[in-house]
């Protein structure tokens, strides 16, 4: 019994704070080492774990402990090895010495790894390992469609090789692991393909004619391959290729055809016979819609045959409908002004013709009438005749058309009574008794014109009527009630002409002929004031008429009398 006592006092000395004899952890024999001794070799266990390596054909990765965040607990194992003979009562620790003289004792020694980590690495690896499937398609050679194979891909199976490294880290192993690779198919087989390769073979397989009216374009197999395109579609749960005939490939070609196809709308109108007003009805115009013909040829092109299709189009509107035009009414005359004026045959047969030309006219509102361009050119082929006309400084010859200002005068009159907006007028140089003090108005080809604006609301329509003595011009529309007021002043700023004498040798000494009346010089004021009938004032007119002075010119006879 003393030997016993002698024993356990001696055991107790020697491992007082030391790991008892025949205690180890994980293989480590910590028996006789301090709390620091052990946690020391245990950590330096630790350190000397090497990666786990992971590898896919000829490409390596190697992992090590720190980058899967791998944590061994030194500290517990450690604390587990001291407490083997100090856990129990004061007899079964005594026991428990005893017996790890002749049974050692192995402790585990435990670890924990990121697995965000881990996942974060093969996440990487995946991405390298990972092959895209290409699934099964077609192509378009010359005229002639064929199937081209898909091809398999792959992506790593990470889920349980994560779990395999895992538990390498934790036991402190190196090891070599095989990436498992998944080899993921094409969904899109050759065989979910030959339906669209029948179908695309028959688009481009033959021409198709497009057609507009009378004109024809041929779109040839080789055009028509050109054009081809194939979109995916999902057909019971498999994406299938539908082929087509691709729009934006098509539009360079389609938008030339646009300035053929193109058929400008035109207006409604009205003509009348002098005394009644038809109305000419207006007519739709085209444009070419691109995407509609775009899908016509679509259709066509799944035919075998039958392979003509008309281009679509869209219908556009005149600016001024039939509608519009049936809705105006020419029932009230606005104005009408009537000139006289005797004189020779040919200058009468200007105020007629011009008459014509210039009236019988339909003015839309807001339209401007221009006297010069209505009326044309003054030449023999349309009817002028020679006939005096102004030309210079108070000088009159015969030209083309002499004479015509008794229309613009007219037409000034019945513009200035139906209220009209005036744009442009001028007074002749020479000073015209005949025609209304003020309201005379020249014009002449390229020059000196008049010009004025309907400014209704409504249709304005121009007739005239002339036997070349007579001329009547008369303005038919829908009245809104103007009314207008006008004034004339006396001539101011008048200035004598005075007289200028000119020798001539063919008349006798003591004679005397006036060459040249001349002109007075003077000017007039005309007013018109155009009102609405709620007193609304449209128009302000002031015309200033001007008449420059020119002197008499008399001849006086130098030629000696015989006796």
């Amino acid at each position: 019994m003393v030997a016993c006592a002698i024993a356990v006092l001696v055991d107790s000395l020697l491992y007082t704070d030391e790991v008892h004899a025949g205690v180890s952890v994980y293989g480590v024999d910590l028996g006789g080492m301090t709390k620091g001794q052990a946690t020391a070799a245990l950590a330096r266990l630790a350190d000397s774990a090497g990666p786990v390596t992971l590898s896919s054909g000829d490409k390596t990765w190697p992992v090590t402990p720190q980058d899967a965040g791998t944590t061994m607990d030194v500290q517990t194992a450690v604390a587990q090895a001291l407490a083997v003979s100090r856990e129990g009562n004061f007899f079964e620790d005594v026991y428990t010495r005893f017996r790890l003289y002749f049974e050692s004792r192995d402790l585990p020694l435990n670890g924990t790894v990121d697995r965000a980590k881990i996942d974060t690495v093969l996440s990487g690896i995946a991405k390298e390992l990972h092959v895209t499937p290409i699934n099964a398609g077609l192509a378009v050679q010359s005229s002639t469609v064929q199937v081209i194979e898909g091809l398999n891909g792959q992506d790593a199976d990470t889920s349980a090789l994560g779990r395999q490294m895992e538990s390498l880290f934790v036991t402190l192993r190196s090891a070599t692991l095989e990436v498992p690779i998944v080899v993921k198919e094409p969904v899109v087989q050759a065989a979910d393909n030959r339906a669209a390769q029948e179908q695309a073979q028959t688009m481009i397989g033959s021409s198709i004619t497009l057609t507009n009216h009378e004109r024809r374009w041929t779109f040839t197999p080789k055009q028509l391959a050109s054009y081809l395109g194939f979109r995916s579609e999902g057909q019971n749960g498999v994406p299938t290729l539908v082929p087509y005939l691709s729009e934006g490939r098509m539009q360079l070609f389609l938008r030339s055809l646009a300035p053929d196809v193109k058929i400008d709308p035109v207006d409604a109108g009205f003509e009348s016979d002098g005394t009644n007003v038809r109305v000419i009805p207006g007519i739709n115009g085209e444009t070419l819609d691109i995407t509609a013909t775009a899908k016509a040829l679509n259709a066509t092109a799944l035919e075998p045959t039958g392979r003509t299709v008309e281009v679509a189009v869209t219908s556009t509107d005149p600016d001024f409908s039939t509608a519009e035009a049936e809705a105006e009414h020419f029932d009230d005359r606005l104005s009408s002004y009537t000139t006289k004026y005797v004189c020779p045959p040919n200058r009468a047969t200007n105020v007629r013709i011009t008459t014509k030309y210039a009236t019988n006219v339909f003015l839309a509102p807001g339209q401007q009438y221009n006297f010069d361009r209505q009326i044309g050119a003054r030449t023999e082929a349309r009817g002028y005749k020679l006939a005096p006309g102004i030309v210079g400084p108070n000088t009159l010859e015969d030209v083309l058309g002499g004479g015509i200002c008794q229309v613009s005068t007219t037409m000034f009159n019945a513009v200035f009574e139906a209220g009209l907006k005036v744009t442009e007028r001028h007074n002749h140089s020479i000073y015209i008794s005949h025609y209304p003090k003020g309201r005379d108005a020249t014009v002449s080809g390229g020059g000196k014109n008049l010009r004025f604006v309907n400014d209704t609301d409504h249709y304005i329509w121009i007739r005239g009527s002339s036997d070349g003595i007579t001329t009547t011009i008369s303005i038919y529309g829908t009245s809104d009630g103007r009314k207008f007021t006008y004034s004339v002043g006396n001539f101011y700023n008048v200035k004598s002409a005075g007289t200028v004498t000119i020798n001539d040798p063919t008349m006798a000494v003591g004679t005397t002929k006036v060459i040249d009346g001349g002109q007075t010089g003077r000017q007039l004021k005309t007013v018109r004031i155009v009102t609405l009938p709620d007193g609304t004032v449209l128009h302000n007119n002031t015309w200033i008429s001007t008449w420059p002075a020119y002197p008499k010119t008399i001849a006086v006879g130098t030629k000696p009398v015989t006796p």
